[in-house]
C-alpha cells in the first residue's frame, strides 16, 4: 500500500503537466528518463538525474527530473529510516528562494513510502540564460568585469551562509552566473547536500575552503578579492589573516589528501 508523505505541484504548472500526463507521482515515476549519468548507487538505494523538455504556454522549457530509492540521510529528526536527500533538496530549495537566492524553481516534488522503500522525485526548471562559474572565460574579461563577477559569487555564498545554509559542496560547477550588462546574477544549483548550519562560522569556513581548494586556477589575488568581497572588508587585519591563514592551511591539506589519492 503506497503512502504518500509530500507533493507540491508548482501551480504555473499544474496544467502543462496534467497536459502532457505527467501530473502525478506514477506517471512521472514510470516515465523513463534519459539519465544524465549513471544513477549513483550507494546509501542502500539509488538516484539519479535526467533532462527534458516539456512545453508550458506553447514555450518549450528544460527541465530536471531527479528520482531516488532508498537514497536518504539521517539526522536527529530522522534518526531510522532517514530522509530522503530529494526532500532535504526541495526545503533548501525553497527556503532559499523565499529569502531572495536564487535557485532552480521547483516545477514538482513528491514523497511516498512503497514495499520497496522510500521513494522520492524531484523537478526543476533549468535556469536559463546562466552559466556554471566554471565553465566562464575569465581571461576574456576586463580587470573590471573580473572582480564584478567574483564580488556577486562572493555576496551571493555570504547572503547563503547568512541564511544559515550550508552548500557542503561549494563548487565552481554548481554556482550559475548570468551577466546582462552591467547586471551579474548568481544562482546555485544542486543543493542536496545542503543542509542547517549548527556550527555556522565553522562550517561556513569549511565551504570557504572548499572553494578555495576548486579554484586554485583563479591566482592568489582573485581568491583573496574574494574573501575580501565575502567578509565585506577593504584590507586583512590581524583577525581576517588568521582566518585567511586557516583557511590556506586547510586547503593545503585537502590538496595533499587529494595527491595522495592519486
Amino acid at each position: 500500500m503506497e503512502v504518500f508523505l509530500t507533493l507540491y505541484c508548482n501551480p504555473n504548472w499544474q496544467s502543462a503537466l496534467e497536459n502532457q500526463q505527467f501530473a502525478t507521482f506514477e506517471q512521472i515515476w514510470d516515465s523513463p528518463i534519459d539519465w544524465i549519468d549513471e544513477p549513483n548507487r550507494n546509501r542502500g538505494g539509488w538516484s539519479g538525474v535526467g533532462c527534458i523538455q516539456l512545453l508550458n504556454d506553447g514555450q518549450p522549457i528544460t527541465l530536471y527530473v531527479k528520482k531516488q530509492q532508498n537514497h536518504v540521510s539521517r539526522s536527529l529528526l530522522h534518526p531510522f529510516k532517514g530522509e530522503p536527500t530529494f526532500a532535504k533538496e526541495f526545503k533548501v530549495i525553497r527556503y532559499l528562494s523565499a529569502h531572495g537566492v536564487i535557485t532552480p524553481q521547483v516545477v514538482f516534488f513528491g514523497q511516498r513510502s512503497v514495499a520497496a522503500g522510500q521513494q522520492a522525485i524531484l523537478i526543476t526548471e533549468n535556469l536559463a540564460g546562466f552559466q556554471a562559474l566554471d565553465q566562464i572565460t575569465r581571461s576574456a574579461m576586463s580587470l573590471l568585469a573580473q572582480r564584478k563577477l567574483i564580488a556577486k559569487v562572493a555576496q551571493a555564498v555570504r547572503s547563503m551562509h547568512a541564511l544559515g545554509i550550508q552548500r557542503r559542496a561549494l563548487y565552481p560547477k554548481h554556482v550559475f552566473v548570468k551577466s546582462t550588462g552591467e547586471c551579474v546574477e548568481v544562482g546555485f544549483i544542486d543543493l542536496e547536500k545542503s543542509r542547517r548550519m549548527v556550527f555556522a562560522p565553522l562550517q561556513a569556513l569549511s565551504d570557504l575552503v572548499t572553494f578555495n581548494y576548486r579554484t586554485a586556477d583563479w591566482g592568489l589575488r582573485y581568491r583573496l578579492y574574494f574573501f575580501k568581497k565575502y567578509f565585506s572588508i577593504k584590507q586583512l587585519d590581524k583577525f581576517y589573516k588568521i582566518v585567511c591563514g586557516w583557511i590556506a592551511y586547510k586547503t593545503q591539506q585537502k590538496q595533499h589528501q587529494w595527491n595522495g589519492k592519486k
